[in-house]
């Protein structure tokens, strides 16, 4: 089994599951095809053969195929724009460009607070059933902000497989997803706490009926902390986006239209 990215060369970190998962899918290939995955660091698409080894290009999958006939294909038909009558976009047309919050914590009111919160933001809300779950979620989808609370699985904050693989997660992947610990030990916004944790913003169980206020000062101070490093990065190369970028733009847009509704409020 691949254990490293044959772009980045980071390691993957399979858990067992997941190595489990991909050897089932391996054995369900059909002959001659690959199995398509993509590095949760530098996102880069690679295949694997059958056997679980990296396919090289250019390279045969397999065995030629004997007595194989030709078969026609028929091209898929043009798309259906009967929707543009409507004069509305189809949700599965922007969801790709939505950034994503994946949550753990207990299921109740204060999971709902935090996801309430997340979606006035913008964010398209995920759930993780375990740390597993939540971290078999992060290999194959790029999250850009994640939720833990710290009494969620396990002993202690330290002993967390989740917590554990955000501290462990490369830097130039990690820099665009803001991370949120929750739990009684926090105290709420104490910026060298979340630091210490390797995290975003801490907050403490006492103020979670204010995390709607307290999320939106955390990545307004986020984006302008991480926005000047992104355009650097950009410029340089080494990234083609980042989420701290996205909010600043949405902010410049939500500004001007502000501007130009009072411009024209006060000309009627």
């Amino acid at each position: 089994m691949i254990e490293t990215c044959p772009h980045c060369h980071e390691p993957l970190n399979l858990s067992s599951t997941q190595e489990a998962k991909i050897q089932t899918a391996l054995d369900k290939l059909p002959a001659g095809n690959l199995l398509k995955l993509g590095c949760p660091h530098c996102h880069k698409p690679f295949e694997l053969k059958p056997d679980g080894s990296l396919h090289q290009k250019g390279s045969p999958v397999g065995p030629p195929l004997r007595g194989a006939r030709r078969v026609k294909i028929t091209p898929p038909p043009a798309p259906d724009l009967n929707w543009l009558a409507s004069g509305k976009i189809k949700e599965e047309g922007v969801i790709e460009d939505t950034p994503m919050v994946l949550i753990l914590m207990k299921k109740g009111p204060e999971m709902a607070i935090v996801r309430e919160a997340y979606e006035d933001e913008g964010y398209l809300p995920a759930f993780a059933e375990s740390v597993d779950d939540a971290i078999d979620k992060m290999q194959f989808t790029s999250f850009n902000a994640v939720v833990l609370h710290s009494l969620s699985e396990g002993d202690s904050l330290n002993s967390n497989n989740l917590h554990i693989h955000m501290r462990k997660m490369a830097m130039i992947r990690r820099r665009n997803i803001h991370y949120t610990l929750i739990g009684p030990e926090f105290k709420t916004l104490y910026d060298l706490q979340a630091l210490s944790n390797s995290a975003n913003l801490v907050v403490s169980d006492n103020e979670i009926n204010q995390f709607r206020l307290i999320l939106k000062k955390s990545l307004h101070e986020s984006q302008k902390l991480f926005a000047p490093l992104a355009e650097a990065l950009m410029q340089e190369g080494r990234i083609s986006s980042s989420i701290w970028l996205d909010i600043k733009v949405k902010a410049e847009q939500k500004m001007k239209s502000a501007v130009l509704k009072d411009l024209l409020e006060v000309r009627t």
